[in-house]
């Protein structure tokens, strides 16, 4: 028996060619989420010692106008929530440092106070000490809002800890957008009175790029702009990362979607963005897609005509627009041994973005003046390098007809 013909013709069609599309997305998202399980079931069993840090290091930071000495401390924990329901993100790899037994309250906060006396450091040159820092990142390998991730009573002791020490300005700390709730921040207020600074991860406005490319798990919007408003009302600063070139996109696209999302951002009342080169992690969908063929990091060109675009958009108007992964740092204290990538510390990445042996030094240290500095005219400056610029240029007029489901389908549907 025939069907009908619909009346009218064109409507029929956008129904058919909607369907075929939510069909793809459904079937890329299960092949990246079915991938992801399977590679990170090859992290090794984790056994840290859950009263001490995963990482300590000192790097170079601009606040109110000058360069300062940073310190970034890791703590160590049992892992974002969102890999442990979903997977996770397409490139991250921090799983690998977290802990198979639950950390309690307690150790938590016995972390912070190895840091404080510094029994934790193991490269000292002279006595430590935190009330020389006046900016401090303190991160979890997830959310640090996220009470089943970090108990709302280590919350508390931390940062009145942290209150005892006036030569810390500025506190930055990291959270998925939905754990950006008031009661969390009230009680953190109650305790300190310094600024805040919270990194809330959109990577990406367009929604295919965000649910598939990076696996994000924040199909709608509001949720993010929802956290931006609701720091804002109580006072702390946002910080957002925007991921350049997660997998399955061109060059360009990849330029493209960090320029509009970092715009994206601002317009909604961001304090600050990061924009983050994608790294190669181990245990992650990136290093699985790298090893074989099928991904390269971004082009160091590509970072700076990101910032120059975005720049340009506000007119020259100096932001706080930081690009992620580029300090001049010191490790304090690194892997304690026993878990993957025990040879170097577990959280570093395998790989970061580049162009070529000529010229990669040179324009890496150029954004790290950069981040101390906010002078953009430091990467405006950066002279074509001989050996790798036309490649790049190359690489930029590379064009995928595909849609993101039918590339992802392709890549990993085999």
């Amino acid at each position: 028996m025939f069907l009908s013909k619909p009346q009218n013709i064109g409507l029929y069609y956008q129904d058919v060619i909607s369907d075929i599309m939510n069909t793809n997305f459904d079937i890329a998202l299960g092949l990246v989420e079915d991938n992801l399980g399977t590679i990170r079931e090859r992290v090794p069993y984790r056994d840290f010692d859950p009263t001490k840090p995963a990482e300590v290091e000192v790097n170079k930071f601009y606040f109110e106008g000058n360069t300062v000495d940073r310190i970034m401390v890791v703590l160590r924990s049992n892992g974002c929530n969102h890999y442990n329901s979903k997977k996770g993100c397409s490139m991250c790899g921090h799983y690998d440092g977290t802990c198979e037994k639950p950390i309690t309250a307690e150790q938590y906060f016995e972390q912070w106070k190895n840091v404080v006396s510094g029994s934790c450091i193991e490269n000292q040159e002279s006595s430590f000490d935190i009330n020389k820092y006046p900016v401090l990142c303190l991160y979890n390998l997830g959310s640090f809002l996220n009470p089943e991730e970090m108990p709302p009573e280590a919350v508390e002791k931390v940062f009145s800890s942290i209150s005892e020490f006036p030569g810390i300005k500025k506190v930055i700390i990291e959270s998925r957008a939905e754990h950006v709730e008031s009661d969390i921040l009230e009680k953190i207020s109650r305790v300190y009175s310094g600024i805040i600074e919270v990194g809330v991860g959109l990577e990406s406005v367009n929604y295919e790029v965000r649910e598939l490319c990076h696996h994000k798990s924040m199909p709608d919007l509001s949720v993010f702009e929802e956290s931006i408003s609701t720091l804002r009302d109580n006072g702390f600063k946002s910080l957002v990362y925007v991921n350049q070139k997660p997998p399955f996109l061109t060059e360009r696209e990849s330029i493209d979607d960090a320029v509009m999302t970092t715009i994206y951002a601002f317009e909604r009342g961001a304090d600050a963005v990061s924009i983050e080169p994608t790294s190669i992690q181990p245990h992650t969908l990136t290093e699985h897609l790298h090893k074989t063929n099928m991904y390269r990091v971004p082009w160091l060109w590509s970072v700076i005509e990101t910032v120059e675009r975005v720049v340009r958009h506000f007119d020259d108007k100096k932001m706080d627009l930081r690009i992620g992964g580029y300090f001049g740092e010191k490790v304090l204290s690194g892997s304690q041994g026993v878990g993957p990538g025990a040879e170097r510390n577990e959280i570093f990445p395998l790989m970061t973005s580049g162009n070529c042996q000529d010229c990669s030094d040179r324009v890496i240290d150029a954004i790290k003046a950069f981040n101390e500095t906010y002078d953009v005219e430091l990467l405006k400056n950066q002279e074509p390098c001989g050996n790798c610029y036309d490649s790049w240029k190359d690489a930029l007029k590379e064009e995928d007809h595909r849609s993101i489901p039918e590339r992802i389908i392709c890549a990993l549907g085999v």
